[in-house]
């Protein structure tokens, strides 16, 4: 089954943000935010909070799972608004975000896309921009977060879509959160997203190293839920996917033997995405390089 709209997964698990990017609040006795969004969702997810009652101080832990402006747009908000949640990420999406190149690329895409959408650049006397971010516990495979009241979150590191990627998993609810690590269905036909942006051979070890975790739900952040049997095989599906992929653009550089073209044609195609569709095609083009690289073996 696929959840697409925002509510209760299960007792514990409540489904924030929207379709496009999603958020997770994983309540134990102490509550983590999974996912830090986009500046331009703040508003939504303060509502959310409200229509579904969390008291805000029970929320312990924000989880980072990568550092690309789509998951982390909100951290800067975050962190000034509720100070006593403490950041969780990767050792190397910790260093990312304090990266000046990589915190001047979100900073612009924030603007660019709340300057596109009319949005205010606050929200509670609170500035959206994008700033360098301070993480106050990084985690790696094997670390794990007790919630309490029988809960715990698990981590992985799952490099492929980018470097920095990190899955967490609560085997107590077999539910697995993997960001953009696990290909995605974004049409309504089931066809899988692959988004292998940064080096297909780390994300198929990844998709391997999850594949033996019973999966009864699997929450993106983009696309919303998946359940029972269609999140059970959805790994198997995702290499798959992966696989085809690759093969896919290998053939198609052998007809036009021409990188620029290549990467041009596949980043359109990216952008006929609903799921993409607020991307800028320069940050889209640069993302897929680096996949279209790494696809042919030269990177």
């Amino acid at each position: 089954m696929r959840i697409q709209e925002p509510g209760f997964i299960t007792p514990e698990i409540l489904f924030l943000g929207s379709r496009g990017i999603c958020m997770y609040l994983v309540m134990g006795e102490y509550y983590a935010l999974l996912g830090g969004g986009v500046a331009w969702g703040v508003a939504k997810l303060e509502a959310q909070l409200d229509q579904y009652h969390v008291a805000r101080d029970r929320i312990r832990y924000l989880v980072i799972s990568h550092a690309h402006h789509d998951h982390c747009g909100a951290l800067p908000y975050l962190k000034s608004r509720y100070p006593h949640i403490q950041t969780v990420a990767s050792e190397y999406c910790a260093h990312i975000l304090n990266k000046s190149k990589a915190v001047r690329l979100m900073s612009e895409v924030n603007r660019k896309v709340l300057d596109s959408l009319k949005r205010p650049h606050s929200f509670n006397g609170i500035s959206l921009d994008f700033h360098p971010i301070s993480i106050g516990l990084q985690v790696k495979d094997g670390d794990l977060l007790n919630l309490g009241n029988g809960l715990s979150l698990h981590f992985f590191q799952t490099p492929g879509h980018s470097r920095c990627s990190l899955s967490m998993y609560i085997p107590e609810l077999e539910a697995l959160f993997p960001a953009d690590a696990v290909p995605f269905p974004e049409k309504e036909n089931g066809e899988l997203t692959v988004t292998a942006n940064h080096d297909y051979t780390d994300y198929i070890r990844s998709l391997e190293k999850l594949k033996p975790l019973p999966i009864g739900i699997i929450g993106y952040e983009h696309g919303g839920v998946l359940t029972e049997d269609d999140a059970a095989e959805i790994i198997p599906r995702g290499l798959t996917a992966t696989r085809q992929q690759m093969e896919r653009i290998q053939k198609r550089y052998e007809e036009l033997k021409n990188l620029d073209l290549l990467v041009d044609e596949i980043a359109h195609k990216y952008l006929t995405l609903e799921l993409f569709q607020l991307v800028p095609i320069e940050t889209m083009r640069a993302m897929t390089v680096r996949m279209v690289k790494s696809a042919l073996g030269l990177v």
